[in-house]
């Protein structure tokens, strides 16, 4: 086999070691998404279930007050473009859950 053909076979390995490696990625990817996404809707239905649970409850004390009156403001602010899948939007989005905690 010539040099000339080795090289071009080492690269064609290489093309295929980095197709491999993509779709490993891609996979990883929604894995990485998938696990983010179930953290995120966890915490949120745990701020739901708190919100739930004050909403039954028969007098506000003035912490409850102030934590409604916390997240009514922080809800109406939010501003996200989810058309865009921006990773600041997602960041916007933990950082208000969070918040509502």
């Amino acid at each position: 086999m010539s040099k000339k053909t080795n090289n071009e076979r080492h690269q064609r390995l290489q093309i295929q070691f980095i197709l491999s490696q993509l779709a490993a990625l891609r996979r990883e990817l929604r894995e990485t998404l998938h696990a983010y996404e179930a953290r995120l809707e966890i915490m949120l239905a745990e701020v739901a279930n708190e919100f739930t649970a004050l909403k039954k409850a028969k007098r506000f004390s003035s912490e409850h007050l102030d934590q409604i009156d916390s997240a009514v403001v922080l809800l109406r602010k939010r501003k996200f473009k989810p058309e865009k899948g921006r990773h600041k939007d997602l960041r916007k989005i933990e950082a208000l859950i969070g918040d509502l905690t």
